[in-house]
């Protein structure tokens, strides 16, 4: 990736310095592929992330293909993340973090909620499930993180997190 940052920084300044641009504007032409060049790396990763989930969730889909009520517990559980993301995402400040406490609390009920049908799973469809739960789990803990540094959040939110996040680790096959 540095090595093609650094050619790209000549390439411009190749073309940008013969056609009469300023120093100015050849490094304001340098900054914008650096950030071009930081955005395609950070949705490369976005990619890799979607795409090792999409994977997961197309396991547990085989799994639960002849479980009653398993494609339904599975959309349940993916929306129960993209809920908990969305919630942990819409915490900025200590305000918004014990207007969030009850719907956290809300997530670790309904995560409970899926204990009972996870344990009646075949085994083949527990490990995919679980692997779903890792997944999901591996991109809810840096939001979740980030959250928690808010100054004055931690104290509101900790106990609350650890149920949560207690609850979602007990999906282990």
């Amino acid at each position: 990736m540095k090595r093609s940052m650094s050619m790209f920084v000549l390439l411009v300044a190749a073309v940008a310095i013969p056609m009469g641009c300023t120093p100015e504007a050849t490094k304001k032409m340098e900054s914008m592929g650096g950030q071009a060049a930081s955005k395609a790396k950070d949705s490369a990763g976005d990619m890799v992330k979607t795409t090792g989930m999409s994977d997961m969730l197309s396991k547990a889909t085989g799994a639960l293909a002849s479980v009653e009520g398993g494609s339904e517990m599975l959309n349940s559980v993916t929306e129960t993340f993209a809920k908990a993301t969305s919630t942990f995402k819409g915490i900025i400040d200590v305000d918004s973090a014990t207007a969030a406490l009850p719907d956290i609390n809300k997530l670790t009920e309904t995560f409970g909620g899926f204990s009972d049908m996870f344990s009646k799973l075949p085994d083949a469809a527990k490990n995919a499930v679980s692997g779903v739960f890792t997944s999901a789990l591996g991109d809810l803990k840096p939001i979740i993180d980030q959250v928690l540094a808010i100054p004055g959040v931690e104290a509101i939110l900790k106990p609350a997190i650890e149920a949560l996040l207690g609850k979602i680790g007990s999906f282990k096959a």
